[in-house]
Parts: structure tokens; C-alpha cells; sequence
């Protein structure tokens, strides 16, 4: 499998483990400001969005545009439509761009199910945070 690809599996598995997280804590109440788990999500998919995309440039042996590096560090789904409608043409971009989300997408949903099951058998949250 191309690194581009291993790099995709470690996206949606850090975002599954960053889901699971809050789904562990949430239920002894919601956070009332940012968390660290937010800090390192937000760290960890913007890095891996632009290294599947330098990746993805090194494999078809072009360089991205500062609009897609700049713009996925502010937005990394907007940066990845600028830089597949950049570098394919534009069918192959947009269903790349529909894959690649649709993948999140189903990700999250499955993780959320997950966690959800988890909390109806009692896993979560931990008997730790059960007496906060």
C-alpha cells in the first residue's frame, strides 16, 4: 500500500481515538472551554491532511500550490478541494474529494456508534471520572 495511503488509515484512526476520547469524558459532563483533546486533534488533522497531500505530490511528482498549503492549514477540507481541483482533473477531483470525506465521514459515524455502545454497557465513561 502507497504511504499516501497508510497516511489516510492514520488520519481516520486519530480521528476514531480523538472521538472516543471525549466520548470517555463527555458523560461526566461537557467541557466548558477548549481541551487539550481539541488542541491535539486540531494539531494532529491539520498535519496529516497537508502530509497526505505532500505525499500525494511527491507520488505524481508536482508541487502544490501556497493557496492549497496556506488554506489547509486555516481550513484542511477547503485546502484538499484546492488541491485536488488543482492537481486532477475535475471528475477525478470530485470524487476523490467525496471519498476522501465520505471516508471521515463514515469514520465518525461508526466511532460514534461505538462509543455510544460503550457507554450503554458502562465502559464510559471511566469509573474514574463516574466521580467527578
Amino acid at each position: 500500500m502507497a504511504k499516501r495511503n497508510w497516511i489516510y488509515v492514520g488520519l481516520l484512526a486519530f480521528l476514531s481515538l480523538g472521538l472516543l476520547i471525549d466520548a470517555a469524558v463527555w458523560p461526566a459532563g461537557p467541557p466548558t472551554s477548549f481541551t487539550a483533546n481539541d488542541l491535539v486533534q486540531m494539531i494532529g488533522i491539520i498535519t496529516l491532511f497537508a502530509w497526505w497531500q505532500i505525499e500525494d505530490a511527491e507520488k505524481r511528482d508536482i508541487r502544490r500550490s501556497s493557496a492549497a498549503k496556506i488554506v489547509t492549514i486555516l481550513l484542511a477540507p477547503v485546502g484538499l478541494a484546492i488541491y485536488l481541483y488543482q492537481t486532477r482533473r475535475w471528475p477525478r477531483a470530485t470524487l476523490g474529494l467525496i471519498a476522501f470525506m465520505g471516508g471521515i465521514l463514515l469514520a465518525a459515524i461508526l466511532t460514534l456508534l461505538l462509543s455510544d455502545w460503550l457507554i450503554l454497557q458502562g465502559i464510559f465513561p471511566p469509573s474514574f471520572l463516574r466521580e467527578l
